[in-house]
């Protein structure tokens, strides 16, 4: 069968991280039992940094290039770098939904390594970074450590994301009560919102 980018990530040294446990490889489908299979079956590695990357290769990013490539050579760090082969240099040239890309698989492994009681302390761009493009140098380098901090509750509502292609109704105002409801689930991040009629016009002429 033939795997998917979804499903592997290579490691700089040598070696990959499955998705799915005990090394199984699941058949590139559209059917979605096939689909969803890695998500229930990641986590199983021995090392947590390995299980905290296999969830976080699951992270969304943009068109699915899977940009990244990691280092795990020094124990308790992961080494994150862009993946330079696989930049979007006609839809994403200054590499603005790489970075989010990125940023998602950093936020999924902090919410697995939570699980496994270990913070994950974060340097971006150690050793610098060029301020037009994305280059070969590392992203972030990230450094687990024991923390009582108890497990994100986000953390089970990962498996079960998805992609929205259907209109929204523009014409139904949101209430207030849900927009609260929404950025207080976001708690630990920059999230915002706003029901005033002219920021959301703004807003909607830049998408």
């Amino acid at each position: 069968m033939t795997l998917s980018r979804r499903k592997t990530l290579a490691l700089i040294g040598g070696g990959v991280i499955l998705a799915a446990t005990g090394g199984a490889a699941y058949a590139v489908t559209r059917t979605p039992r096939s689909a969803i299979a890695p998500w229930a079956a990641a986590g199983g590695h021995d090392d947590p940094r390995l299980r905290a990357l296999s969830h976080a290769i699951l992270a969304p990013n943009p068109h699915n290039r899977q940009p990244w490539k990691v280092d795990v050579s020094v124990p308790g760090e992961v080494t994150l770098f862009v993946d330079t082969d696989r930049l979007l240099p006609h839809t994403d040239p200054f590499g603005r939904q790489i970075v989010i890309g990125l940023g998602c698989f950093l936020e999924v492994m902090r919410l697995a390594a939570l699980q496994d009681g270990l913070a994950v302390e974060t340097e971006v761009f150690p050793d610098g970074a060029d301020p037009e493009r994305l280059d070969a140098r590392p992203v972030a380098l990230f450094r687990f450590r024991p923390t009582d901090a108890a497990p994100d509750p986000l953390f089970a509502h990962v498996p079960h994301r998805r992609t929205l292609k259907e209109p929204f109704d523009i014409a139904r105002p949101v209430p207030q009560e849900v927009l609260e409801r929404v950025l207080a689930a976001a708690r630990t991040t920059e999230a915002g919102g706003s029901l005033d009629a002219d920021s959301i016009a703004a807003l909607r002429a830049l998408s």
